[in-house]
């Protein structure tokens, strides 16, 4: 048996500057951070079976390969050309999938250092993210960048920048554990209890900035706001990365109708009436989870949520990125 988890991820500033119609053309920039809520795969040999058992939210047991419905779990295979040794394969996540924290990609990279473990193969960071992107985007066609990947691969806090040609740059944050700390504990999450599909909104988003000069104006601010954050932290300031925040979802806000709704817009409101002094939502937009930047009043902040129906997701900072947990004989 062998037991992987990837942690979910917090987009702080610059997302969106991942997604390849943009970065091909102008490189992107951003800020994000592992928190340790994970994806769990448990893989484990199947010796006494001719079936694949594939256990998530539906159960799935086939024969072979071309079978199995869970688009992920049969790329995967098919990428590291496991065909004829039936696995039973089981996935359990700490929070659902279409919450905007970056689920699929964290499942895809579990799976894959799971099966690399299987094969007694050792893998990588880079190489694990690179393989996950190379299926999301090139071979399931995702609309999506490489930035959720390289968080659960690499975990910890990180400026990713993604060349022109898609080569991704892997910088960690000069900041002292100090700030790190107060950043970590001034930072709120709460599930707006609203489902989107990210891949509705990116292609919306895609075909508005490619003939929208001014909304690729937009990106390029973002890309600059993510710079203001990663600079913000390096000097420790992080109330101002509050206010970069409210900043960054401003900005965001207009790329899409579909990116926000009034019941999201008046939570935000609430937010910032209550002590926050910025947020936005995390992901795509149109759901998922919202982020509040919160220093003082911390506690009315998570009454009035409460009272407002939202559910908050306590966190920490995850520095380990995607390991192996347990790895039987």
């Amino acid at each position: 048996m062998i037991i992987v988890r990837a942690p979910l991820r917090i987009s702080l500033g610059g997302g969106g500057t991942d997604l390849p119609f943009y970065s091909s053309r102008f490189g992107g920039s951003m800020i994000s951070v592992a928190i340790d809520k994970y994806i769990y795969i448990i893989l484990e040999k199947r010796n006494f079976y001719d079936k694949f058992l594939i256990r998530y939210s539906e159960n799935e047991s086939v024969k072979k390969v071309d079978d199995i419905i869970h688009t992920r779990v049969k790329a995967a295979l098919k990428y590291l050309k496991i065909n004829n040794n039936p696995l039973e394969i089981t996935s359990l996540a700490d929070v659902p999938a279409g919450t905007g924290l970056g689920t699929s990609s964290s499942f895809l990279v579990a799976l894959l250092k799971a099966l690399h473990a299987y094969k007694k193969e050792d893998i990588s960071n880079k190489k694990l993210a690179e393989e996950a992107a190379d299926i999301e985007m090139n071979i399931l066609k995702e609309p999506i960048g490489k930035q959720d990947q390289y968080m659960a691969s690499f975990g910890d806090i990180l400026n990713l920048e993604i060349e022109k040609n898609g080569k991704v740059l892997v910088n960690s944050i000069d900041a002292s554990y100090t700030t790190l700390e107060e950043l970590e504990n001034n930072l709120l999450l709460f599930s707006t209890g609203l489902k989107r599909s990210a891949t509705k909104i990116l292609h919306e988003q895609k075909e508005d900035l490619e003939s929208d000069e001014e909304k690729m104006k937009q990106m390029h601010f973002i890309k600059d706001v993510g710079k203001e954050i990663k600079n913000a932290l390096e000097k420790g300031n992080t109330q101002k990365i509050g206010r970069w925040l409210n900043v960054h979802w401003e900005s965001k806000r207009k790329f899409s109708k579909n990116m926000t709704s009034n019941k999201i817009d008046s939570i935000y409101e609430l937010g910032i009436k209550n002590g926050a002094l910025g947020g936005k939502l995390v992901g795509a937009g149109g759901g998922g989870f919202i982020l509040f930047y919160c220093e003082t009043n911390k506690n009315k902040l998570r009454e009035v949520m409460k009272k407002a129906g939202l559910k908050e997701l306590p966190f920490r900072f995850d520095k380990e990125g995607c390991k192996i947990i347990y790895q039987g004989k």
